[in-house]
């Protein structure tokens, strides 16, 4: 019974493109969650790490690594190899291009490059975040360039990027005149941009391609009222998440580390959704 339900929830979903049910979204969200706060978090602030806006703009390009190599398995069938074929053994390196693997290939990716960057700063008088950023840019730079090459619906691309712009600075500018002061610091920001890419990248797919949300909740929203709703609802949940973590917790590192946590969740789909919508063929 264990070994049809584990098929059922996590296999099946996987092999067949069919995405996310209930249980292997709470599922794979709680193991998430507890790797954040019970291993990341406490190994990056026993180094020592600010969670600040420096250190986002550092771990950023490994943001964009993990997103675009994902789209490689998307299209492993037209202009890129069929080694990127996604795969349930978590032997192959098909395993690694998919949730959840993906996020355990890049997390592992990042950490270890952190640990290369506090031996390289240690040893040669270099910025530690300056050298990992270095690192992520190395990383990222020529698989970016690799899909900028292959794109095939730029105006759509270059959408995506200009309304998401829009809604931000929409809502900047409304806080500002308000003096709410949610967005005014740099970190906040890049949360609600994160997390409205994600948003208009889903909106932009479901209205002008004949894409389908995989994920749960934001499918129920979705269905039930529109995919503009979506932008909605998440810019309205993150000015929200930013207001209370603000006023209600009280330790910085942890506080800017849930943003951070926000932002990769956030601009991570956004970024793999907005190339895959450039890279559509046919």
């Amino acid at each position: 019974m264990v070994t049809d339900l584990i098929n059922d929830f996590f296999i099946q979903p996987i092999s067949s493109h069919t995405g996310y049910n209930l249980v292997n979204t709470f599922v794979y969200a709680g193991i998430l969650l507890a790797i954040a706060f019970f291993v990341v978090f406490p190994f990056f602030k026993k180094k020592g790490i600010t969670f600040d806006f420096e250190f986002f703009k550092s771990v950023f390009p490994f943001i964009v690594f993990g997103s675009t190599i994902r789209i490689f398995e998307e299209n492993y069938s037209n202009v890129y190899l069929e080694l990127f074929e996604r795969s349930t053994n978590p032997f192959s390196f098909g395993f690694y291009t998919v949730s959840p693997g993906i996020y355990i290939f890049v997390g592992l990716i990042t950490i270890l490059s952190l640990i290369i960057s506090f031996f390289i700063a240690k040893h040669f008088q270099k910025n530690v975040l300056q050298v990992f950023k270095g690192i992520g840019i190395l990383l990222c730079v020529p698989v970016v360039l690799y899909h900028l090459l292959h794109l095939t619906h730029v105006p759509e691309f270059l959408f995506v990027f200009f309304l998401t712009s829009l809604i931000v600075f929409v809502a900047w500018f409304a806080d500002k005149k308000l003096k709410k002061n949610i967005l005014s610091a740099r970190l906040n920001q890049a949360v609600l941009a994160g997390q409205t890419l994600d948003g208009v990248a889903t909106f932009t797919a479901l209205t002008f391609f004949s894409y389908t949300e995989q994920h749960v909740f934001s499918n129920f929203i979705i269905l039930n009222f529109s995919p503009f709703a979506f932008v909605l609802v998440k810019v309205f949940l993150v000015l929200i998440v930013l207001w209370y973590v603000d006023k209600e917790v009280e330790d910085e590192k942890l506080r800017n580390f849930i943003k951070l946590f926000v932002i990769i969740i956030g601009f991570a789909p956004g970024i793999r959704d907005v190339f895959s919508l450039g890279l559509i063929t046919g």
